[in-house]
């Protein structure tokens, strides 16, 4: 008798600890790049551009199919203005950036965005570049998310990460009972093996269920939670499908950002519901980043001090530089890039 009221006093603390580690990892995704208040509604607005205090506002259930819930991009900065560029894009105003010590995954510095996320730049092996993390908070600020995806392409930053999210305030659509029915129909199997999965269960304390979906390792990671018992209104039915993309072996196009309900809804056949128009986060293959690897060293190898001198005669302009190098065509062996909707690879060359 003691020794199983003892196995389920244990099993009890396990149930407990997965649960707290649910509440963790979406406690960690709101403080990994800064501190700042929870979430109490589904979007926010703001008191104009140069404000930082969000405002509140009821939602109506009619909100946008899906939204971006977290951004993330790598890209050169040309000037010192340009920080004053990326804080009117953001609206981040500069005044509330604060410099850390130490620095960020690989990065000599950091800077946090006001608590909204962060920039890194400076060290050797980075070459040059810089880091930009938005959070959702930071995300949620964003005005014109079009405004954003030309700034991309006009910086040639490079989406890292990007977390897409549809809310169903109603649970009608979707709802942990209906993403296990769906997991157990092969509706998150996007070809080859099913991903992983395993459901993290309150046992009914109504402080909300979490099933997690693939694996974050592998660049695609689904979560379907209860967003509104997460939030602490244990009657809420509020719940969330948020599909998180990063950049490891796959090409995040710029135009996520201004379609994010069609990539959500392309991202597994469950969620297909959710838009007429399915667009795929593509994976690259293990022979494309090869070749890939092998043109960039061959091409710093051969043309890389020319470049270095074409950059300083430039002043630094890198954009300059390509405009006179770049021609149309496509490597052979790099054919098969799935190169976003609208380009081609036309004018292949050897």
């Amino acid at each position: 008798m003691a020794s199983h009221h003892h196995r389920n006093k244990k099993a009890a603390r396990s149930q407990r600890a997965e649960h707290s580690e649910a509440r963790g990892e979406h406690a960690a995704r709101e403080h990994e790049h800064g501190t700042y208040s929870r979430e109490l509604e589904p979007r926010r607005v703001t008191r104009g551009k140069t404000s930082i205090d969000p405002i509140e506002v009821p939602s109506t259930g009619k909100a946008d199919v899906a939204h971006v819930d977290w951004f993330a991009c790598t890209f050169r900065a040309p000037t010192t203005e340009f920080y004053d560029v990326l804080a009117s894009m953001f609206l981040i105003p500069r005044s509330t950036w604060l410099n850390r010590e130490g620095g960020w995954n690989g990065y000599k510095h950091r800077v946090d965005l006001g608590g909204f996320g962060l920039l890194a730049y400076g060290g050797d092996a980075q070459r040059g570049t810089e880091h930009l993390e938005l959070n959702g908070h930071g995300c949620a600020r964003i005005q014109d998310w079009n405004a954003i995806r030309v700034w991309c392409e006009t910086y040639g930053a490079r989406v890292t990460r990007v977390d897409l999210a549809h809310d169903d305030f109603d649970a009608e659509a979707v709802s942990i009972i209906t993403a296990l029915a769906w997991l157990q129909d092969g509706q998150f199997t996007t070809g080859g093996r099913p991903p992983s999965a395993r459901l993290i269960d309150d046992l009914g304390s109504n402080n909300g269920k979490t099933l997690y979906v693939g694996k974050r390792q592998n660049g695609k990671l689904c979560r379907v939670y209860e967003k509104g018992k997460e939030q602490g209104d244990p009657q809420s039915p509020w719940c969330r499908v948020e599909v998180e993309f990063r950049g490891k072996s796959r090409l995040i196009p710029n135009d996520v950002v201004t379609r994010p309900g069609d990539y959500l809804a392309g991202a597994y056949p469950c969620l297909s519901f959710l838009t007429k128009r399915q667009d795929k986060v593509k994976t690259l293959s293990k022979s494309f980043e090869v070749s890939y690897e092998h043109l960039v060293r061959c091409l710093r190898t051969q043309y890389g001090p020319a470049l270095t001198v074409m950059a300083k005669v430039e002043g630094g302009d890198a954009f300059a530089v390509l405009e006179q190098v770049m021609r149309p065509g496509t490597p052979r062996r790099l054919t098969n890039l799935p190169l976003p909707r609208g380009e081609s690879s036309a004018g292949d060359t050897a």
